[in-house]
This record gives structure tokens, C-alpha cells and sequence, in this order.
């Protein structure tokens, strides 16, 4: 199978040529990269990237910003390979990546959709691992999906091209949670399968206004509009799945406000846990230094 690997970016060069590097260094080549530029202020050309000429670099420029998930089904409207991998341009993969997933697709042809873990760094020292995330969800991963992200990351799948224009591809209505969005609508047509790895190194940003997935208006508003785009899906489930699911994404929003702000996150985590009682909610309502005491002894006993 050929491998398109689509990376959209946005005014981070040298973050770009980090992720590039990390593909064009991968045990098993891709078929080509496209790097779909959301009209940066410095225009680029393939020759900034110091990569073997054996893998053909496309790079498509749009005259005006026009986002993420835009950015990424112009990428696949573009791919010519059976797989397409996205990768975000602040994300860098592992040598084995490509290898391993492709490998996974071409032995079970049930299998449209295959993820990984991920190391997770900051983007003030992109060498030191903070986090391990592992992979461990697989199969039939539909109603389960409904509750949570299950898959994680855009940059850690690797998707089947017919699989991903029969849903639809990404979402351009959604500010945010754009990933999670395609992923339940993947789970409802194909089986999942992770390769047992933490291939991707997800990078989180010291000030998280600079993540996307960092501001909680946007999560706010892409919660809401997730309950709604699959009120009937989770109707079916019965009202007791219906609050619990509820709970899920406002924690999500509760998350997304304690990267922020402290007090921010208090009313979402008593909301969550008001609409499903649950202890990761209470988590939140801990200031983060002491969160930070916990997480470090229970690192430490486990």
C-alpha cells in the first residue's frame, strides 16, 4: 500500500522541518508528503527541506487561511496513495512508524483505521518525554467511541483513503475536536487496530493559547456541537449512557480550562460531575500544584 503522508501548517517553520525530517527518516518510505500551507506570512518551497529526492514533496498554498481541517481534506483530495497519515506540523514521528502500521493494514484487511500511542513533550524541550499515553483500545470500538476519544491524536492514524472519503472526511464546522469527530464516524464502518507503539511525539506548548486544542471556548463550542450532530446515536444508548456521555465531554471542557485557568475549570468539573458522577472530574477542582504532588508519588509507586 502507498502512504500519503499530509502535513497542514500554519507560520511554524521550524517545527515543519522537524516533522518532515522525522518522515523522510522513517524505516519504510511514504509514497509522498504534501504539506498544505494555511497561508503562512513567509511563503516556502521544497527546497528548504534537506530530504531524499526519492520521496516526492507537494506543497499546496492557499492565498487565505482557511484552517486545519480545510487544510487536511485538501491534502487527501490531493493524496494518491492507499493510506493517508496526517501529521501536525508541531508533532514528529518515530523511526518505525509507517513500518509498523502498514504492516498491521496489509495483514488484516478488516482493519481500516490503525492508531498509536504517544510521548508527550514540550515544545521548550522536544527530546524530554513528560508522558507515555499507550494505545489499548481496539476491535469494534462503535458506541464505545461515543464516550470518548478512544484513538487520541491526529498525527498517531494511519487510514485507508476509500475509508476515509466514505465518511466524509474532517469536519470544517468544528473549531476543535475535529479528530474525535472523524474517528466516531470511522468506528461506525470499520474495525480499529493500534500497533502496540508510542510512535508519535505529541508536542504541548508551554503557553497553550498556542495549541488549538488548548482553548476551551472552542472545545466548548465543538462539545455542543458533537452532542447534537449524534443526538440520535446516543439517544439510542439509553438516558443513563446519555448523561454519562454528557459528563465525558464536560470534562473534556474542564480539561481544556485547567491548562488555562484553575478557577476556569472549577464550574465545568462540578458540572461534569453533577451531570454523572465521576473522580476524574475532582481531579480538577485540586489546585495544580497539588495535582502535581499526586501525579508525581503515583508515578513513582507504579
Amino acid at each position: 500500500m502507498g502512504v500519503s503522508v499530509i502535513i497542514p501548517t500554519h507560520n511554524r517553520i521550524s517545527h515543519l522541518k522537524e516533522a518532515v525530517r522525522s518522515v523522510v527518516t522513517q524505516s519504510v518510505r511514504p509514497k509522498e508528503i504534501i504539506i498544505v500551507d494555511d497561508n503562512s506570512d513567509t511563503k516556502f518551497d521544497k527546497d528548504i527541506f534537506k530530504s531524499d529526492r526519492l520521496i516526492n514533496i507537494i506543497i499546496h498554498r492557499f492565498d487565505s487561511s482557511v484552517g486545519a481541517c480545510t487544510a487536511r481534506n485538501k491534502g487527501a483530495e490531493l493524496a494518491t496513495g492507499e493510506v493517508l497519515m496526517f501529521l501536525d506540523d508541531d508533532d514528529t514521528w518515530e523511526p518505525n512508524k509507517i513500518e509498523n502500521q502498514i504492516n498491521i493494514l496489509n495483514n488484516n484487511k478488516d482493519i481500516g483505521l490503525v492508531y498509536s500511542g504517544k510521548l508527550v513533550v514540550s515544545d521548550l524541550d522536544r527530546n524530554n518525554v513528560i508522558r507515555t499515553i499507550k494505545p489499548s483500545a481496539n476491535g469494534d470500538l462503535y458506541p464505545e467511541i461515543l464516550y470518548t476519544n478512544l484513538i487520541g491524536t491526529t498525527s498517531s492514524v494511519a487510514v485507508k483513503r476509500e475509508i476515509f472519503v466514505d465518511v466524509g472526511g474532517f469536519d470544517i464546522n468544528l473549531p476543535a475536536l475535529q479528530d474525535y469527530d472523524l474517528w466516531i464516524r470511522c468506528c461506525k464502518v470499520t474495525k480499529i487496530a493500534h500497533d502496540s507503539q508510542c510512535s508519535v511525539r505529541y508536542t504541548v506548548f508551554n503557553n497553550p493559547s498556542n495549541q488549538i486544542s488548548g482553548r476551551s471556548n472552542n472545545h466548548l463550542e465543538a462539545v455542543s456541537y458533537i452532542m447534537e450532530k449524534y443526538a440520535q446515536e446516543i439517544s439510542t444508548e439509553g438516558y443513563l449512557a446519555y448523561k454519562k456521555i454528557k459528563s465525558a465531554h464536560l470534562l473534556r471542557i474542564t480539561k481544556s480550562a485547567y491548562k488555562r485557568n484553575y478557577f476556569q475549570a472549577i464550574p465545568w468539573a462540578i458540572k461534569s460531575i453533577i451531570t454523572y458522577p465521576n473522580l476524574r472530574a475532582g481531579f480538577y477542582l485540586m489546585p495544580p500544584f497539588i495535582n502535581k504532588i499526586i501525579l508525581r508519588k503515583w508515578r513513582l509507586l507504579t
